[in-house]
């Protein structure tokens, strides 16, 4: 067992034994508990952006715009590892780790290709939520 798969094993026990906790003073750091739940938070945000971002994506394509395909791609992938991520850390899974690193990379992919389109609100939109829930992930992976 690496220590990856060890801190995800005691951190989904820590969930459960934790259960759902008041937050914390500010001057104390999260405990695993409260960034999943900030996690699942930004998942289930990104994954609602990036799935309408795929809808505009996909009328901007079919208007001859075929530079948004790359963008509408990394949207539907970005959404998954979103819906995957959330419902890993939810219910404090083994894995909960290894779904937030991977959903992290997915929304960093995703905010990139977004970012190709600054003038256009929806994609600039999809790109600020996805970086934000990469944070998320990426605090909750520290855990």
């Amino acid at each position: 067992m690496n220590r990856r798969e060890m801190l995800a094993g005691m951190g989904a026990g820590a969930v459960t034994l934790a259960g759902v906790g008041a937050a914390h003073a500010d001057d104390k750091p999260k405990t695993f508990h409260e960034c999943c739940a900030d996690c699942c938070d930004s998942c289930g945000k990104c994954a609602v952006e990036c799935l309408k971002c795929y809808t505009h994506c996909v009328e901007q394509v079919a208007q001859g715009k075929k530079d948004y395909a790359d963008c509408m791609k990394a949207c539907l992938d970005c959404a998954e590892f979103c819906k995957m991520c959330l419902t890993i850390c939810a219910k404090g899974g083994p894995m909960a780790a290894i779904a937030c690193e991977a959903c992290q990379k997915a929304c960093e992919m995703c905010a990139k290709a977004c970012e190709k389109h600054p003038a256009d609100k929806v994609c600039a939109a999809c790109a600020k939520t996805c970086r934000d829930c990469a944070k998320s992930c990426a605090a909750c992976c520290k855990h």
